[in-house]
C-alpha cells in the first residue's frame, strides 16, 4: 500500500467512456472512481473521452492528476496514455508501451513462453492472408492447430477486452463463423486451443499479487454478460486452491505484469484444467472497476476496500509521475 504523502494531487480528472465496445463498463467505473475519491476527500471529476486526443488533452491539463478508467481501445492500448505523456501529464496505470504491448494477445503469448509460463498454443491470422471472408483452411497454421487439437477452438479479436468478438466454437462451421466475428472488432484474428476447466484471475498491485479469484459463470464460458449482468456468475475469493498452486499462479501474475513493463495495478487471467496445469491467457492494464469487477473483490479480501483501493492507485500514479 502506498501511503498519503504530505503533498497529494489536488485535484483528478477521472477520464472515461472512449469509443470501445466497452465504452459502457468505462462509465460504470468512472462514476465509481469519481464517488470514490470524493468520499476520501479528493476534488475529483469525471471528464468524457469520445476519440478526439487534442481535446481529450485539453480537457483534463488543468488537473494534478488523471485516473484511467478507460477500458479497451485506445483507452488500453496505450494512444491515449501516449497523448498524455506528450502532454506531460500525470496518470494512473502502465504507460504507453506497457499498454501497447499487453494488449496485443499474440506479443504477450510470445513474452510467455520466453518467461516459461504455459499458454495455450494459438495462430494468429490477418487480412493479409485474404481479403474476402475468413476461412480456417485459408491459414496453414489454423489449420494445423485444429489437426493437433481438434475442437472446441476459441476464436477471438487479438486486440480487443472483455470478451468481446469471442467464439467458443465447436464444429468447422463455428470456427469460420468466429473467424469473421472477431475480425469486426480487429485486422487481426486468434485462434487459440480451449482449455477445459476453471476459469481464475490475478490482480497485480503496487507488484504484489493479490488473491486468485474464481470465476464461476453462468454461461459457458466468462462472456460479456457472465461479467456484468446482475447474479449471472458465482466467485469465490481466494479461490480454493493448494498454496502451492496459488502461489504459482500468483508469481506467474507478477512476473507477466513486471516483464511488460506494467505500473501501479493489473489484472491477468488463466485457465485451470482438471489435472491443476495453469494456463495463462492475457493481461489486462486497466482492470474494471464496476461493482461485478474482479480486482476490488481481490482488494476485499485482504481488507482493502473499494475508496481505499481507488486512493492507493491514484497515489501511485502521484508518486511514480510521468511513465516516461
Amino acid at each position: 500500500m502506498v501511503d498519503r504523502p504530505a503533498g497529494r494531487p489536488g485535484s483528478v480528472a477521472v477520464l472515461m467512456g472512449g469509443t470501445s465496445t466497452e465504452r459502457e463498463i468505462s462509465l460504470l467505473s468512472g462514476v465509481r472512481v469519481v464517488d470514490a475519491l470524493q468520499r476520501r476527500g479528493y476534488s475529483a471529476a469525471a471528464h468524457l473521452y469520445e476519440g478526439n486526443l487534442p481535446e481529450m488533452v485539453a480537457s483534463v491539463s488543468g488537473a494534478d492528476m488523471v485516473f484511467l478508467a478507460l477500458h479497451g481501445g485506445d483507452g488500453e492500448n496505450g494512444i491515449v496514455q501516449l497523448a498524455l505523456e506528450k502532454g506531460g501529464l500525470t496518470f494512473t496505470g502502465s504507460g504507453s508501451s506497457a499498454s501497447s504491448k499487453a494488449m496485443d494477445k499474440h506479443g504477450s503469448k510470445l513474452l510467455m513462453r520466453q518467461l516459461e509460463i504455459t499458454t495455450p498454443e494459438w495462430a494468429l491470422l490477418s487480412l493479409s492472408e485474404t481479403g474476402g471472408p475468413l476461412y480456417a483452411g485459408d491459414s496453414p497454421a489454423l489449420t494445423q492447430l485444429q489437426q493437433r487439437h481438434g475442437l472446441p477452438m476459441v476464436i477471438k479479436p487479438n486486440s480487443e477486452g472483455s470478451t468481446v468478438g469471442v467464439t467458443i466454437a465447436k464444429s468447422p462451421l463455428e470456427v469460420d463463423m468466429g473467424l469473421n466475428l472477431a475480425r469486426e472488432f480487429d485486422s487481426q484474428v486468434m485462434a487459440e486451443v480451449y482449455i477445459p476447466g476453471r476459469e481464475l484471475t490475478v490482480t497485480v498491485l503496487d507488484g504484489r499479487p493479490l488473491p486468485v479469484v474464481e470465476i464461476v459463470p453462468g454461461h459457458d464460458y466468462y462472456d460479456y454478460e457472465s461479467k456484468y449482468g446482475d447474479n449471472m456468475s458465482d466467485y469465490f475469493v481466494p479461490a480454493d486452491l493448494s498454496l502451492t498452486l496459488a502461489a504459482g499462479i500468483q508469481d506467474a501474475a507478477a512476473r507477466l505484469h513486471d516483464a511488460l513493463g506494467c505500473r501501479h495495478y493489473s489484472r491477468t487471467d488463466f485457465r485451470l484444467s482438471a489435472d491443476d496445469q495453469y494456463f495463462c491467457l492475457e493481461l489486462n492494464t486497466l482492470p474494471g472497476l464496476t461493482e461485478h469487477s474482479l480486482t476490488p473483490m481481490a482488494a476485499a479480501a485482504v481488507n482493502i476496500r473499494f475508496d481505499q483501493l481507488i486512493e492507493t492507485v491514484t497515489l501511485m500514479g502521484w508518486r511514480d509521475g510521468d511513465p516516461r
